[in-house]
């Protein structure tokens, strides 16, 4: 089912082929009407190329995995041709007993039974759980895949410390390595993927299934005169986290934000796309990045978005240069000591 506008990308060292664009339904279900809205997202999504659906048991607490599930069924699409991916999250809200064996056991049966599958592409653990042995997390998954309920497992929102020690935990065992970390990335937010995870991509391979290419909407040009819209962020279950957000990268440093925001509008223009798509090209282009999730607030917007994939091809090293001027914020490598050398004592 791949589409020649579409690219497609290993997921780490394994051989699941991915969509460069992903879809994650984190908005579904946490008010009526959502399902209808999300089947138009799915069914573009697919026209479009895009094999890669990520969603949780989180997101409205359950319900967005049932509509996600609902809607593959009612398309009728081939399972085979889909790659689909659900999280598990450390946290009361929906399970007392964090990610030990007993809850991640209960819980992929009930995601397996809302999303009407058989099984998930990949199982992700979405936050670390400092609770629970991480050993037993870790042996939990694996029995998980040998049980055929997922093929591949994957980490979210953990650092590299903690890459590192999953890991290292599955070399101490011969068990099967995470194959990606589901991380937030885009123009404002860079460092973990661009400096800390380096060393683990190195060693071990790992993908990314990056999450919030626009931040949030603060690149998709709306904010450029570094004000929120009359109504924006006062409702929905995300709206504290995106007024957070739009404080962090845009509020607390007004000026700069703005002259990076409208000269950002500024290079789109002239390539003759939206900033919006500039923002997620720029994401795709990183090679150290497999696939970025899409949210949509209509099915309409993801039109523009697909069409990132095209813009990527206009990113040059000269035009990606500029864009590095605009930002301002590339994070500086990890010190390499093996070059340093003290300034002489003075006499």
């Amino acid at each position: 089912m791949e589409s020649e506008a579409m690219e497609y990308r290993y997921l780490g060292n394994s051989g699941l082929k991915i969509s460069v664009l992903g879809f994650g339904n984190m908005t579904s279900g946490w008010s009526e009407g959502t399902e209808q809205w999300s089947f138009d997202c799915v069914d573009k999504c697919i026209r479009g190329g895009v094999n890669f659906f990520d969603t949780a048991e989180f997101y409205g607490m359950g319900v967005a995995e049932t509509i996600l599930g609902n809607n593959i069924k009612q398309g009728g699409w081939d399972r085979d041709d889909l790659v689909i991916t659900t999280k598990f999250i450390p946290t009361k809200a929906v399970g007392i007993q964090g990610l030990s064996r007993k809850r991640l056991r209960q819980a992929i049966n009930h995601s397996l039974k809302r999303l009407q599958l058989d099984y998930v592409d990949v199982l992700y653990l979405h936050r670390f759980d400092c609770e629970v042995p991480l050993e037993e997390s870790i042996r939990i998954v694996n029995e998980l895949i040998d049980d055929d309920k997922a093929f591949y497992w994957g980490t979210s929102e953990f650092n590299a410390q903690q890459l590192a020690e999953c890991h290292a935990i599955c070399e101490k065992h011969g068990w099967i390595h995470p194959i990606a970390e589901q991380v937030q990335y885009h123009m404002f937010e860079r460092a973990e993927v661009e400096r800390d995870y380096v060393p683990i991509y190195k060693e071990y391979g790992m993908g990314t299934t990056v999450w919030g290419p626009l931040a949030g909407g603060l690149l998709s040009g709306k904010y450029n005169d570094g004000n929120i819209q009359p109504g924006r962020f006062e409702s929905g279950p995300f709206s504290q986290v995106y007024r957070q957000r739009f404080e962090t990268y845009v509020g607390s440093r007004k000026e700069a934000a703005v002259k990076t925001l409208q000269g950002l509008k500024s290079l789109a223009d002239e390539l003759g796309c939206s900033q919006a798509q500039l923002a997620l090209a720029w994401v795709i282009k990183n090679p150290d990045v497999t696939t970025a999730i899409l949210g949509a607030s209509s099915p309409a917007q993801l039109d523009g978005s697909l069409a990132a994939v095209e813009v990527m091809k206009k990113l040059t090293p000269e035009v990606l240069a500029r864009i590095e001027d605009l930002l301002g914020n590339r994070p500086a490598p990890s010190m390499n000591w093996r070059n340093f050398t003290p300034n002489p004592p003075r006499r």
